[in-house]
This record gives C-alpha cells, structure tokens and sequence, in this order.
C-alpha cells in the first residue's frame, strides 16, 4: 500500500511541475512574442515614416522595397501580437498555487528556452535574408535581440523585478498585477538597448 501512495505522489509532484512549466513557459513565450511583435510593427511603421520622408535615414529605399518591407514587418509583427493574445497570457492565466520562488524559478528557466527558441528562429532566417532590403534584416536582428535579451536580461533582471512586485507586502493590489508588464517592459527596453 505505502509503495502505491508513493507512485501516487510521484505522480502528482510531476503532474504539478508540469502545469508549472506549461503556465510559466506560456507567459515568457507570450511576452516574448510581445516585444518581437510591438518591434517588428514598429519598425514598420518607422519605415513607412521614412518612406514618405517624415524622418531621415541613412539609407536611400525604393517605393516598392519600402512598401514591401513595411507590408512584410508588419504582418509578422501583428502576427507575434495575435499569437500572444490568444496564448495563456491572453486568457488571463496566472500561476495560483505555486510558492513564488516556484514561479520565479520557472519563469527564469523558460526565458531561457525562449530565448533559445528565438535565436534558433533567427538562425533559420538568417542565411535568407542577403540581398533584401535593409529593414527586413533590421527586423531579424531585432528577433535576435530579443533572443539575447531572453537569455540574459530577463532571468537576472526582469523575472526578479517581477517576483518583488508580487511578493512586495503591503503593497497596493495593482502592484501584485504588474509582474507580466514588468517583464515586458524590462525585455523590451534590454532588446533596444542590445539592437542599438
């Protein structure tokens, strides 16, 4: 009998990880597709801007690879966003049962895989993209960016900052609701601050 409760809380020790993982890989993922995604539109919009000559660039686009560049950046950048919002972030998902130092780890750890996952979609495209316009290959080092982001900013900084805010005792209840913007603000100011 004791050899059956102990498989049975085998059992259940993995099936709790399991849902640990699922949850903090789904909210790292999301948010990385975030800040991919607001990059990306971003970018295209700033090429549209320049196209049209409402801001200086360094380089000279034809009409037709500003157009298509802006068209092509922007798709995959809504993409991303789309993809995100209707991932476990979108449906309000939050990690409820775990100690926080359960979710801290796990969050950090999959940071790391998403990060991976994003230089390894990188290197996917990369070999491609010679020879097409300048802003398409600004887009993929801003993916590879967020990708070194993900791999060293968010697990030392942006997955601690969150895990103060929800933990920071006495604080207002907005500020327990504020670690997934902070992770994202954090990634995102990492990727600019690595792009530039």
């Amino acid at each position: 009998m004791t050899e059956g409760m102990a498989r049975a809380d085998t059992r259940e020790m993995w099936k709790r990880y399991a849902i640990l993982a699922y949850g903090a890989f789904g909210t790292m993922f999301d948010v990385g597709l975030m800040v991919i995604g607001s990059l990306l539109v971003g970018l295209s919009i700033s090429v549209l801007l320049a196209g049209f000559g409402l801001v200086n660039v360094i380089q000279e686009l034809s009409t037709g690879a500003m157009l298509a560049s802006a068209l092509v950046l922007a798709v995959i950048g809504l993409f991303c966003l789309g993809v995100a919002s209707e991932g476990p972030l979108g449906r309000g998902r939050r990690l409820v049962g775990f100690t926080l130092w359960e979710v801290g780890i796990g969050r950090a750890l999959a940071a790391l895989v998403v990060g991976l996952l994003a230089l390894f979609a990188y290197g996917l495209v990369d070999g491609v993209l010679e020879g097409l316009p300048a802003p398409m290959v600004k887009g993929a080092e801003g993916v590879r960016a967020a990708a070194v982001a993900g791999l060293t900013v968010m697990p030392l900084i942006g997955v601690p900052l969150s895990m103060l805010a929800r933990w920071y005792p006495n604080g207002p209840t907005w500020l327990e609701r504020a670690d997934v913007p902070i992770m994202f603000v954090v990634w995102a100011i990492a990727t600019m601050v690595i792009i530039s």
